[in-house]
């Protein structure tokens, strides 16, 4: 379940004027000047000095004061959380930590290493606040998710934001540290032409500390328990590959864990950035999306571990989505708002010549990954999921908005300059709130798991009832044959499925029922059950599925909850199983039916999900985050896991 307010574009860097919130401040100290702001709300001031003629690339210098009650404060170059660079700053004892961070998608940003910043006179912390004056260098330009690059209109006006958190970062004195969801955020629009200033480098020498710069490196593993015992499970009905009790290189595992009984599980990677979407190639070789970073080819040995790994793809607008044609000679992967090809040698592990394929998809919004999945027997068949641009998206009722929605794409009738998303390609059913995770069973049929909508209530006759904390249910959805449109509505973004029938006073309900947040004479709950296909189970709410895949056999489906944001405690953080059968119609389903609370079965988690946080948890909290998924040609299951500390898993039957 994911839903959280996109700031506007980073990259609509206007030129034109608008009226400035800025104003110069001269500090004689120094002697440098800053078009500086104050925001009243948050009590933080944010001051920026550029070179009097700047030639991009080009260097500023940050100033940062924040109250100490904000744990940490950040300052975003571009406007926004999401694709430019990011200054953050905390309090160590007596003096103030900057780090470089980039986020790639909606989660912790990452350290970056397209910037640094150089301390200067004037960075401090006392009782009461917390003070930071850096020279950027990077800061000012960078590559934005259209793979063009952009600096700050130095000339005008520009949109600036800050956030700060509640929470204290991981490890103060290190500028790699992990730290938590921030707790508000604004923006403001700033003069840069106002901050352009005389002797720009003699005030930046004078007022260096002893060349004191940004530390870059890597972020710390601490290592703890291996993973523990409990719980039972079902078993998978083939055998699989041995699961290594070590790997040479991988490390002790970052977080503690617990497995299911009968089951094994070992760490095979560490160190990673944002780990996210796993594929593997003809040649048994791993092929890993890493958010912001790109794709990376890793060797497997007989044993599961991994040999070698090498950057296969550098592309930092990669965040999710990959895959790779039947015969294995051509591999795809997406954007925020693209989609590529590009032909690929497995045994030489080398890609060829990119491609654009699909564009138009939407650039912002809440949901910022696009899934792929290829046809398992039609390998010219792309199917293509694309979340909501909002918690409650209303345009995405319209399936032409393209959005909340499925498609299906004809890879050997690529039009010139790729196809436009919204507009082209068929339907795989629309009305899909955030189908992350997608996969065909083996009848070749398309499933989904989705994540449902937050903070609802339920308003009956002018009298609201939260009924958000166990509800709605995510689902797991049945799309069914894509060679052919399927035109069905999936319920988004009225209708919503029942968790726990006890939090609605107006109606007695069963779990799986529809519901909608505001019934009314045209449309009420039984207009979902005429107009809405049924999802075919319904998941813990706020878990956050984002991957699913089947075993051999189909006789179990494994997804990865990502875990919770806005449920108090938290929830989901985990890999769960799904039992499912083969009716006597040869469609396969989960055994469980849909009024079912115990569908979904733990097989790795965390010992106290309680202490997780969502939206890319802090190192502190002590907890993996289950993403991607695979299984290699041995049978055994594959898991990424996205922290700060991102990891890979494998698992399997001990």
């Amino acid at each position: 379940m994911r839903s959280f307010q996109y700031l506007s574009s980073a990259l609509a860097l206007a030129t034109q004027a608008f009226a400035a919130d800025s104003k110069v401040d001269c500090e004689k100290s120094t002697g440098i000047c800053y078009s500086g702001y104050q925001d009243t709300t948050s009590g933080m001031y944010f001051g920026i000095a550029l070179p009097k003629n700047p030639v991009d690339p080009y260097d500023a210098i940050i100033k940062i004061v924040a109250p100490v009650a904000h744990y940490w404060a950040g300052f975003s170059w571009g406007g926004t959380m999401v694709w430019n660079p990011l200054s953050v700053a905390w309090r160590n004892n007596q003096t103030t930590t900057i780090s470089s961070r980039f986020a790639f998608s909606i989660s912790l940003p990452q350290p970056y290493d397209g910037a640094y910043h150089e301390y200067m006179k004037g960075t401090q912390a006392n009782s009461t606040h917390y003070t930071v004056v850096a020279l950027c260098k990077g800061c000012t330009g960078w590559q934005a998710n259209d793979d063009t690059r952009y600096f700050l209109p130095f000339n005008g006006t520009t949109e600036f934001a800050w956030a700060y958190g509640a929470g204290a970062v991981e490890n103060p004195a290190s500028n790699t540290s992990a730290f938590n969801v921030h707790e508000a955020y604004g923006k403001w629009t700033h003069d840069l032409n106002a901050a352009r200033i005389d002797n720009f480098d003699a005030l930046v020498k004078a007022n260096l500390l002893n060349a004191v710069t940004e530390p870059s490196a890597p972020i710390s593993k601490v290592p703890t328990a291996t993973a523990t015992a409990s719980a039972p499970s079902n078993t998978p009905q083939k055998a699989v590959g041995a699961i290594p009790a070590s790997c040479s290189g991988a490390g002790s595992p970052a977080f503690q864990s617990v497995l299911a009984s009968g089951w094994k599980a070992t760490k095979v990677l560490g160190g990673l950035t944002n780990p996210r979407s796993i594929q593997f190639d003809t040649a048994g070789n791993m092929l890993l999306v890493q958010a912001g970073k790109g794709i990376t080819y890793h060797a497997i040995g007989s044993d599961g571990c991994i040999t070698s790994t090498k950057t296969l793809v550098s592309l930092n607008s990669l965040n999710h989505g990959i895959a790779l044609s039947v015969d294995g000679k051509t591999l795809y992967a997406t954007s925020m708002t693209t989609g590529y090809s590009w032909p690929y040698d497995a045994t030489a592990g080398t890609v060829g010549t990119r491609s654009t394929i699909i564009t138009g998809m939407v650039n912002g919004g809440s949901h910022l990954t696009r899934t792929l999945a290829i046809h398992p027997k039609q390998s010219n068949l792309l199917v293509v999921s694309h979340g909501s641009n909002a918690n409650i998206d209303s345009g995405a009722s319209d399936s032409k908005t393209g959005r909340a929605i499925i498609k299906v794409f004809d890879l050997s009738a690529i039009p010139s300059g790729g196809y436009a998303y919204a507009s082209t390609g068929w339907l795989a059913g629309y009305g899909q709130r955030n189908e992350v995770g997608i996969t065909f069973d083996n009848n070749n049929m398309l499933w989904g798991v989705e994540n449902s909508g937050d903070d609802f209530k339920r308003t009956v006759n002018g009298q609201a009832t939260d009924v958000h904390q166990n509800n709605p249910g995510e689902k797991l959805h049945y799309m069914g044959d894509v060679t052919k449109p399927n035109n069905d509505w999936y319920g988004y973004p009225t209708c919503f499925t029942v968790w726990q029938p006890s939090d609605f006073k107006d109606k007695t309900f069963k779990v799986g029922d529809w519901f909608v947040q505001s019934p009314s004479t045209s449309f009420s709950d039984d207009t979902c059950s005429q107009k809405a296909v049924a999802p075919k189970l319904t998941l813990f709410p706020h878990s956050a599925p984002i991957d699913i895949k089947f075993d051999a056999d189909n006789a179990n489906a494994y997804i990865t909850y990502h875990g919770s944001w806005d449920r108090t405690p938290t929830t989901g953080f985990k890999l769960v199983q799904v039992a499912f059968t083969k009716g006597a119609d040869g469609n396969y389903t989960p055994v469980a039916p849909l009024t079912s609370t115990t569908g979904a079965v733990d097989i790795f988690s965390n010992p106290d999900v309680t202490k997780c946080a969502g939206n890319g948890p802090s190192y502190s909290s002590g907890c993996f985050r289950p993403a991607g998924l695979s299984f290699d040609k041995s049978g055994r299951l594959y898991m990424t896991s996205d922290t700060s500390a991102g990891e890979i898993w494998v698992l399997g039957k001990s």
